[in-house]
């Protein structure tokens, strides 16, 4: 009987668990069935309300009208003026050296050429006389010059136009054998022609004072000297003169009275010590400055024996 009554109560448990269970899976299916139809709401009502949205006109995009950008003025650019160099009426006419024996005659002028005529005398006598004529290139406010003058010697300098001042440097580069006189002007011409008596200019082949002078033998570096050339120059001159070929190499000197005369011209550049100069002077000079500084150097001994 017992036995019969556990077994009973055992089948009835399982029957409760059974529909508990049962029950549970019940709950779940409803509310999962449930969970679809609010999803199933909630999307219905979204699309409801779509609908009922009104449709708007979209608005067009303004396009901006660009603003024009000024045009800028443009502002001429000044045109520089300069003042001419020299004024060309302050130099035509005639131009005389101080001791009155050069003469240069302005005959046309512009700020680009001029057209001249030259003259120098041996003295004031008019002895010798040296002419030319010629034009030039003006730049800025000098002229550069060159010209053979009647007697075939080569000349060069240069005119310069200052402030109604007229400069003339002018230098014999090569005298033509022969040629009674050399041109050597340098100095501020003026308008006054000095009659006076004046000294001779010197020469190439004549005695006399060399200070003035650029060169006392032009081309001794490119002929060779003869004894016409070295007549009448005294023992110190010459001395000038075989040191002059030196000089053109550009070698200092230490005497005094040799420094000074050479410091004194325009195309002297001494850059050369003595000594390292004398030590290479085998691979400077050319056969004419060779012989000539032997020909200078022989001729100014036999002058300094004979007092001269």
């Amino acid at each position: 009987m017992k036995k019969h009554n556990k077994d009973v109560l055992r089948a009835t448990l399982f029957a409760l668990i059974a529909i508990f269970i049962m029950i549970g899976a019940a709950g779940l299916l409803f509310a999962e069935h449930k969970k679809k139809l609010q999803k199933e709401q909630q999307k219905n009502a979204a699309i409801e309300a779509l609908e009922k949205v009104p449709t708007v006109t979209p608005t067009l995009a303004v396009t901006a009208t660009p603003t024009p950008e000024p045009t800028a003025t443009v502002t001429p650019t000044p045109v520089i003026t300069r003042a001419p160099a020299f004024d060309a009426n302050d130099y035509y006419g005639m131009w005389y050296s101080k001791d009155g024996l050069a003469c240069l005659n302005i005959e046309e002028l512009t700020l680009k050429s001029v057209s001249y005529s030259f003259s120098q005398a041996s003295d004031s006598a008019g002895t010798k006389v040296s002419e030319a004529s010629g034009t030039a290139k003006v730049a800025g406010n000098a002229a550069k010059i060159s010209f053979t003058d009647s007697w075939g010697n080569n000349v060069s300098g240069n005119m310069t136009f200052d402030q109604g001042k007229l400069y003339l440097k002018l230098s014999t580069t090569q005298i033509a054998d022969g040629a009674g006189m050399s041109p050597s002007v340098d100095e501020v011409l003026t308008r006054e022609q000095n009659t006076a008596a004046a000294a001779p200019t010197p020469t190439a082949s004549v005695s006399g004072d060399i200070a003035d002078r650029d060169y006392i033998f032009p081309d001794s570096d490119s002929r060779y000297l003869t004894d016409a050339d070295l007549e009448g120059y005294s023992s110190s001159e010459l001395e000038l003169a075989k040191n002059e070929i030196y000089a053109r190499h550009g070698r200092k000197f230490v005497t005094p009275r040799i420094a000074d005369y050479f410091n004194s011209k325009s195309w002297y550049k001494g850059t050369e010590d003595p000594e390292t100069f004398d030590n290479n002077q085998g691979y400077i000079f050319n056969e004419y400055e060779v012989a000539n500084i032997s020909k200078i150097a022989d001729t100014e001994e036999q002058r300094r024996s004979e007092g001269e």
